[in-house]
């Protein structure tokens, strides 16, 4: 298994470390007495929100009776954890692109901004030049290098499933102004044609419906282990939700918003209706 960045290193270790745990049958409270630590320690290694020494990760793999092959591993994904990230975002942004780096499908809802890995270079300046005042100044051009650079898990060979559902109001808001705008949903007008990707839009004239100001994302991840997790951002902090039963209805919502959403054909034709407007 090769990782690209400390912090996939801590959520591949975590997961592979819940992993072991379950099927040997030992619970969270067995580990933690183990480690000497409170139980919840064992949950923050377990969805990549903390480290773990070398020391304490072969405690866990004698606990819950690793093969060789498989304890190598673990032990290598921990060197891997603790080295300092190379992400040029903030720190609490760094789980998020981790997750997305090794996430199968993402599902969006946005009520604001075009999604991030959707966003062209000019667009994610503007957007972040207007968050100025909550940011450095340095950021909009290390938020628009590092948008660059992931937005090629749309292109590549094996390329993330992604499924965005967007207010009319991502549309017609001009993020700095009409001509970075227009090239913005042209962008947006070529990715909608990608096999894996699906567009909608919700138009304002559809009224009330299930996310009403709530934007998020819901990633789900295949290996090393299988997950979901459903990311909130704020101005200067983000929010993971990784319980079964919250994620449940996070997918539920998001399904009821492409039911409301124009379909992809409809959708397709408003973004060219705007773009009219704007030239």
């Amino acid at each position: 298994m090769t990782t690209s960045s400390p912090p996939v290193a801590r959520l591949q270790l975590g997961q592979l470390l819940r992993e072991l745990r379950e099927k040997s049958g030992k619970t969270q409270d067995a580990a933690a007495e183990v480690l000497e630590c409170q139980k919840p320690k064992i949950s923050k290694i377990e969805t990549g929100k903390a480290t773990i020494s070398a020391g304490d990760v072969r405690l866990l793999i004698d606990l819950y009776g690793a093969s060789t092959k498989t304890s190598k591993l673990v032990v290598q994904l921990a060197r891997e954890a603790r080295k300092r990230s190379p992400l040029r975002v903030p720190d609490w942004a760094q789980r998020y692109v981790a997750l997305e780096s090794i996430a199968s499908a993402i599902q969006v809802y946005e009520t604001e901004l075009v999604p991030g890995l959707m966003q062209t270079e000019e667009y994610t300046r503007a957007a972040a030049q207007a968050a100025a005042p909550v940011q450095s100044q340095e950021d909009p051009e290390r938020m628009t290098t590092v948008r660059a650079e992931r937005r090629v898990r749309l292109l590549n060979e094996k390329p993330i499933k992604l499924s965005a559902v967007v207010n009319e109001a991502v549309l017609r808001r001009r993020v700095g102004g009409p001509e970075i705008m227009v090239s913005q949903l042209r962008h947006l007008r070529e990715l909608a044609e990608l096999p894996n990707i699906t567009f909608q839009v919700i138009p304002f004239s559809t009224g009330a419906h299930a996310a009403m100001g709530a934007s998020f994302h819901l990633l789900e991840i295949q290996k090393p282990a299988s997950a979901k997790v459903v990311y909130l951002e704020g101005l200067t902090s983000g929010d993971y939700i990784d319980s079964a039963t919250p994620v449940g209805q996070y997918s539920l919502v998001f399904e009821r918003l492409q039911s409301t959403a124009s379909n992809e054909t409809e959708s397709i034709d408003m973004l060219e209706q705007v773009i009219r407007e704007l030239t």
